[in-house]
């Protein structure tokens, strides 16, 4: 299938996801307008990616009349909606900051999408935090049950997205992204942090190294969510998992980033940081992006961990 010739637009564009999507859309040879208020991602996330001529519009997620006039005038096909709370522990400690960006921010962009006149296709990023707890890798049509705040936001946002659907006939895609990793984190999530924490000493501090995730490296996620953005046109409502499909302990990850290092790593456990409702596994089952998306996870994970260990953090981000 070939990529599409009109505009996107892409929330959160700022951020390591969105700033990493910017380039694939590109060097497809889309033009992307950034949509990005700009409290966790930064103009130099694009910048890193040698992007910074994008168009970057500093909006509110939440403002729906402003978010109307950008959209009524840029013109896009697609929208591609990434701008989310993404780090659990501040979901967590400002649950109502958290629904407030990631339901009521889904639910304005939604609004303008019908407002515009222009758009096809909406994408939007969800999480494989959605589904109820298993130990066996999940498929699209397991039962949900999130277990944090940040799960309960995406449930809501994937429900908002369907309603607009039915109501509008728009196409949406829904990805559920499982634990993406690579250069420029814009949070402090756990293979940044150990990464970091190495490039100091051969000690890190960690919660626990026990709980297995089903860790994909970006590239193969935005090209995961790209595609889907041109498949779900033609299926109308198409959900998808977007994982690599094995699920890792932490302690792996400790022992490919030491090695890479050259660390003989000690590990201290530091109870601060074991999360309450932290789920023992969270893996993805992946044959419907396989059949749908003609979609394969590429990297590798000691590939990927080694690209990681270039740019653990995106610019402005400090190690929690």
């Amino acid at each position: 299938m070939s990529p599409r010739s009109g505009k996107t637009v892409v929330t959160g564009g700022c951020g390591f996801i969105g700033a990493h999507l910017c380039a694939h859309l590109m060097q497809r040879g889309e033009d992307v307008v950034v949509v990005d208020d700009l409290s966790v991602g930064s103009r130099g996330n694009l910048e890193a990616l040698g992007l910074g001529a994008v168009d970057v519009q500093t909006v509110d997620i939440r403002d729906v009349e402003s978010l109307t006039r950008l959209l009524r005038k840029s013109r896009p096909e697609e929208v591609i909606h990434l701008a989310a709370v993404h780090f659990i522990p501040l979901c967590e400690s400002d649950p109502l900051n958290a629904i407030r960006t990631n339901v009521e921010g889904t639910q304005a962009l939604l609004q303008a999408c019908t407002a515009a006149g222009s758009i096809h296709s909406v994408v939007l990023a969800s999480s494989g935090a959605v589904y109820r707890p298993d130990t066996t890798a999940h498929r699209e049509t397991d039962a949900l049950g999130p277990t944090d705040t940040y799960g309960h936001t995406k449930q809501w946002a994937e429900q908002l997205a369907g309603l607009f659907h039915s109501r509008t006939g728009i196409a949406v895609g829904i990805a559920r992204l499982f634990n993406t990793f690579g250069p420029g984190e814009t949070n402090p999530h756990f293979i940044p942090s150990v990464i970091l924490q190495l490039m100091q000493g051969n000690t890190i501090r960690v919660g626990t190294l026990s709980t297995r995730r089903d860790y994909v490296y970006v590239s193969d996620v935005v090209a995961a969510i790209a595609q889907l953005g041109d498949v779900c046109r033609e299926r109308g409502l198409l959900t998808c998992n977007v994982g690599r499909e094995e699920a890792v302990e932490g302690s792996r990850i400790v022992e490919l980033i030491g090695r890479a290092l050259g660390r003989d790593v000690k590990v201290v456990v530091d109870r601060q940081r074991v999360r309450a409702d932290d789920r023992p596994v969270l893996a993805s089952d992946c044959r419907l992006a396989h059949l749908e998306l003609d979609w394969h996870a590429q990297t590798g994970l000691a590939e990927g961990l080694e690209a990681a260990l270039e740019r653990p953090l995106g610019a402005g981000v400090a190690l929690a």
